[in-house]
């Protein structure tokens, strides 16, 4: 007879790759959106890197800022990706458990929507200084996957 071991959890970190590049769009959906409403022909396709730039003080200062701090945002999160990444990757290649990874990957979506959430709406010096927390934290979360996955590997040696 053999015992009952209770199931192995989905493994849901390479997923959560996925979710943090869709977490990353959101900001420039936005930024898209709100510029495109506000551009009045300004803005153009050809060099869309541009269109911050060429927007101000075309625009109401406190549109140009939305638009920065939403292109800001997004570009943070595609920046913060490949890390993340590769973190997801090393620790299943490492064999950490996966309800561990799966805590990991969660953390860090939500901390980088927190992360978001506070770039964007950001008014005061002081949000701005919580935003800085909240990426250190998000940060924090691959860098410890990362060092478990090579502690991991150096086990083996």
């Amino acid at each position: 007879m053999s015992a009952i071991l209770p199931p192995t959890p989905t493994n849901y970190s390479v997923h959560s790759i996925v979710a943090a590049y869709g977490i990353g769009l959101i900001p420039h959906g936005y930024y898209f959106v709100k510029m495109m409403a506000n551009a009045k022909g300004l803005a153009t396709n050809i060099v869309p890197r541009e269109n911050l730039t060429t927007l101000k003080g075309k625009v109401s200062d406190r549109v140009w800022m939305q638009l920065a701090k939403a292109h800001g945002a997004h570009l943070n999160a595609m920046e913060n990706l490949p890390l993340f990444a590769i973190a997801m990757l090393a620790g299943n290649v490492a064999k950490i458990p996966t309800s561990e990874l799966n805590v990991l990957s969660l953390e860090y979506l939500g901390a980088r929507l927190l992360y978001m959430a506070a770039y964007m709406g950001a008014r005061s010096e002081a949000i701005s200084y919580v935003r800085t927390g909240l990426w250190a934290w998000s940060v924090s979360i691959p860098i410890m996957a990362l060092v478990k996955a090579g502690k991991t590997f150096n086990e083996l040696d």
